[in-house]
């Protein structure tokens, strides 16, 4: 795929930015399961929650994701706007990354 190609389908919006939240969520999951592995390498139970983690770096793309980058793509569709490869870049990689910076900062813990 061209990086000047732009995006005009919602199929093909919806995808890419699917497939970068994926990517996005997978790597951060990946890196955080590494550092688990290296500090419960030597628990008996722990050492298996890295696996966990792992799962869950899959599992939100496939259900929150999809969601947000549906309406992502239903927006720039119903705008009539085309998305450059750039763009679904951004919002995939952004989302994965504001779920990253929500995770981190114990907001929710708060609530």
């Amino acid at each position: 795929m061209d990086a000047k190609e732009k995006l005009e389908s919602f199929g093909r919006m919806w995808y890419q930015v699917f497939l970068w939240c994926l990517a996005g969520s997978v790597i951060i999951h990946c890196i955080a399961a590494c550092v688990a592995f290296s500090a419960l390498r030597k628990h008996t139970r722990g050492r298996f929650f890295p696996l966990l983690i792992i799962f869950i770096g899959f599992l939100y793309p496939i259900t929150g994701g999809v969601v947000t980058s549906a309406t992502i793509a239903a927006v720039y569709r119903t705008a009539n706007i085309t998305m450059p490869v750039y763009v679904a870049f951004l919002w995939g990689a952004g989302q994965s990354f504001i779920g990253f910076l929500l995770s981190f900062s114990r907001i929710l813990a708060t609530l």
